[in-house]
């Protein structure tokens, strides 16, 4: 696996070789392999290759790196984020049928497995290779199981150029940290939920709010929504909890150790954009309409730039915001050398710095060092 400090020169050249070179799918059928097995195999069974299945997965992960491979990782980065916690009982929904055995989920076998797998990168070119099928299969079915099969909805890029446009979706006072990158979460249009949906806003208008929440809870919600049941109560009741501001969600999205060999860094945070239906089971703080908001036995009211859905089938994830200090970093940023060091290594600089303070206060009440210093500047004099 590349180290993270050569990971912008490595896509760099993966995505030059890209645009040069059209794809091109090896259709001979995989050959034996004397018995040898590549560390990445881990299938208990020699199993017969499927070839024209082999092709059909090896096209669509070249055909999908290739087009959206920002979309790609992130979404590969949920996935891992949520194997990583010990709440990957509730967090790893859904979970890979490969790695469930009589209905038992192997959670270890599963991290074993995704511990091999390089960056998507390296993992592009090696499906290059003519048999790539026969000594990746483990690796392959799992990367198209979470990129390719879990499509319902799908993680796409957003254009730069129409962030801010997304963002002004919802009318805040305060700022907030921008984030590096947007990606949209898209849902067949004759899919049932989103039927279901289209059916209650024809009688409801909509307007869009932040939701914040931890990294590995992601993998989750965008394949099933922001769940009421999931979320903790809190002090105003249970339910799903959002603001107009993404200052305040910000401030329950940590940062979270996604995946090491990420293009977007291996440290990110995520903040779910939601529609949500103008319905009274959504609450409104700060209302002035006495059955658009939420007062508690304990008399507390919603604070203004909250909103409280008790029902989740009237809340959907529109967009996901990703922030990442390892993205977007230029080369230029990375070879300005000493300077570079110390502004991503700032808690070592402080302790450095006040170091070198303590030395510089013993120093000057030394009275040996006081003489040669005095020494010094009568020799300097002279000259």
């Amino acid at each position: 696996m590349a180290c993270l400090e050569t990971k912008p020169q490595m896509y760099s050249t993966w995505w030059s070789k890209m645009m040069k070179n059209p794809l091109k799918i090896d259709s001979s059928e995989p050959q034996n392999n004397d018995g040898k097995m590549n560390a990445e195999i881990d299938s208990p069974s020699a199993e017969r290759v499927d070839v024209k299945e082999a092709e059909k997965k090896i096209s669509s992960l070249k055909n999908l790196l290739k087009r959206d491979p920002q979309a790609a990782d992130f979404k590969w980065s949920l996935f891992i984020a949520a194997c990583h916690t010990y709440r990957h009982d509730s967090c790893l929904k859904p979970f890979p049928p490969m790695y469930t055995k009589n209905e038992t989920r192997d959670i270890e076998a599963l991290r074993e497995a995704i511990e091999v797998i390089p960056p998507l990168a390296i993992m592009y070119e090696r499906l290059e290779d003519p048999k790539a099928y026969e000594n990746h299969k483990s690796t392959i079915d799992l990367l198209y199981w979470v990129l390719i099969t879990l499509r319902d909805p799908h993680i796409k890029s957003v254009n730069k150029n129409l962030y801010e446009t997304i963002l002004n979706k919802v009318p805040s006072e305060l700022s907030a940290v921008k984030p590096n990158l947007i990606f949209q979460v898209v849902s067949p249009n004759q899919s049932t939920k989103e039927e279901r949906w289209k059916a209650t806003t024809q009688s409801h208008s909509t307007f869009f709010a932040y939701h914040g929440s931890r990294l590995e809870n992601f993998h989750s919600i965008v394949h099933y929504g922001i769940q009421q049941h999931m979320s903790k109560n809190g002090i105003f009741g249970t339910g799903i909890y959002l603001s107009s501001e993404l200052g305040v969600s910000l401030r329950w999205s940590p940062v979270g150790y996604g995946w090491g060999g990420s293009m977007l860094g291996s440290e990110i945070s995520c903040i779910a954009l939601c529609e949500l239906v103008n319905h009274p089971d959504v609450k409104k703080g700060d209302s002035d309409d006495a059955n658009n908001s939420v007062r508690m036995a304990i008399g507390k009211k919603i604070p203004n730039k909250y909103y409280l859905a008790i029902n989740s089938d009237l809340v959907r994830v529109r967009y996901l915001l990703v922030y990442s200090q390892d993205f977007g970093i230029s080369r230029r940023t990375q070879s300005n050398g000493l300077v570079g060091w110390f502004k991503q290594n700032k808690f070592l600089t402080l302790v450095l710095g006040y170091v070198v303070l303590l030395v510089s206060v013993g120093l000057t009440n030394n009275k040996n060092v006081e003489k040669y210093y005095k020494f010094l500047i009568q020799k300097i004099g002279l000259d």
